[in-house]
């Protein structure tokens, strides 16, 4: 009995140390397993941590490159009108170095080709004050005359002429008895003082156009002035860049200038053909007056029969229905052939983006946006070229 209880006892013993050895072991390599794990742990955190720390800082930079292209959309609101001068005399510039450069070529230095150019503007300009503006100022005091005699008497006469006059007859008495003449005539020549104030705004003062003139004497006469500008103003890695597309864009735009010149002599002389035949008074001005109209795209025609309309209308109702008519048959074919055409010739655009041009810019920006929708639209034009072949390569 006692053998077997020692020797039980031997190996309940042997059997708990070796139990307790495995355990030691099977301890050790936990242990061994949470060490190698824990740093792999810390390093994920650590990793997440720089993550975090990474992404916040993107978010920063692009808050802040935001902020600041807001405050120089905001800075550019601010000088638009500062801005719109340069830009017309970037315009001029464009359409006179050609002629400059042509003037040099006959050994004429470029200041006094430049003063040359300003004589022959100034002569321009007095010619358009004294004619233009004298006549139109007589227009309007005999229309406010000629108003009441022709409600009272020339009214009748003039719906005699016309088909179904006789029918309508009644009715424009009925109406003729209820217009106060002489407020009429007050409205009309109210009207056309608000017009003369609003052109006179237009050309943005007399200071401004002073400005323009001083600002495209220099772009011309001092060579290479707008490629030194650019660079100036601008980093040297695109300074050189920005300065020889800039000369690219004042070439395209010169002759968009000068394609708008050679549209507005077609107008003027279409206009002529159509008016003096029927003996229109006063036909050579009128005409000079839509040339001058075709400045402003689209509407330019539109302007010019607002003005024309008082003056022939006073000459004979009849008369300035007739006008009225083929005033718009000109209209429909200068904007849709014409326009197009010369402008596509001019700039190289395609005539349905030239059409797309116009639209937006005389939504935005009314009157002046169709005179400067070409021109931007030039612009954009050349970079967006530009894009497109480093796309390619």
């Amino acid at each position: 009995m006692t053998k077997k209880k020692g020797s039980g006892l031997r190996i309940s013993l042997t059997e708990w140390f070796s139990g307790v050895g495995n355990a030691l072991k099977k301890l050790k390599k936990e242990q061994s397993f949470m060490s190698a794990a824990v740093p792999h742990i810390g390093k994920k955190e650590n990793k997440e941590t720089m993550l975090v720390d990474i992404s916040s800082i993107s978010v920063a930079k692009g808050a802040g490159v935001v902020l600041l292209i807001l405050l120089l959309f905001y800075f550019l609101y601010n000088i638009s009108g500062i801005l719109l001068i340069f830009f017309i005399s970037f315009l001029f510039a464009g359409a006179l170095d050609p002629v400059i450069d042509k003037m040099e070529e006959w050994k004429l230095p470029r200041p006094l080709s430049m003063l040359f150019v300003y004589v022959l503007l100034f002569i321009f300009m007095g010619f358009f004050v004294t004619q233009v503006v004298t006549l139109l100022a007589d227009q309007v005091i005999g229309i406010a005359q000629s108003v009441g005699h022709f409600v009272s008497d020339g009214g009748n006469a003039w719906l005699a002429n016309l088909p179904f006059g006789r029918q309508l007859q009644p009715y424009f008495e009925q109406f003729a008895a209820t217009v106060d003449v002489q407020a009429a005539a007050a409205q009309l020549q109210n009207a056309f003082q608000i017009l003369s104030t609003q052109l006179v705004s237009l050309s943005f003062g007399l200071f401004n156009f002073l400005i323009v003139l001083v600002l495209t004497f220099f772009m011309v006469v001092e060579e290479k002035s707008i490629e030194g500008f650019f660079q100036a103003i601008f980093p040297a890695r695109y300074g050189e860049y920005i300065s020889t597309r800039m000369v690219a864009v004042k070439d395209q735009i010169g002759l968009w200038l000068r394609g708008q010149l050679l549209l507005s002599i077609i107008a003027g002389v279409i206009s002529y053909i159509v008016l003096a035949p029927m003996g229109v008074n006063y036909a050579l001005t009128l005409a000079f007056i839509a040339g001058i109209a075709m400045v402003v795209p689209v509407v330019g025609r539109f302007f010019a029969w607002v003005v024309t309309f008082p003056i022939v209308f006073n000459q004979s109702p009849s008369l300035a229905l007739w006008m009225s008519i083929f005033y718009l048959i000109i209209q429909q074919f200068e904007n849709n052939l014409i326009v197009p055409y010369v402008m596509n010739k001019a700039v190289g655009l395609n005539p349905i983006v030239i059409i797309f041009a116009l639209m937006v810019g005389g939504q935005y920006l009314g009157v002046l946006g169709f005179i400067l929708a070409i021109p931007i639209a030039t612009t954009l034009a050349i970079f967006i070229r530009d894009f497109a072949k480093k796309g390619k390569m």
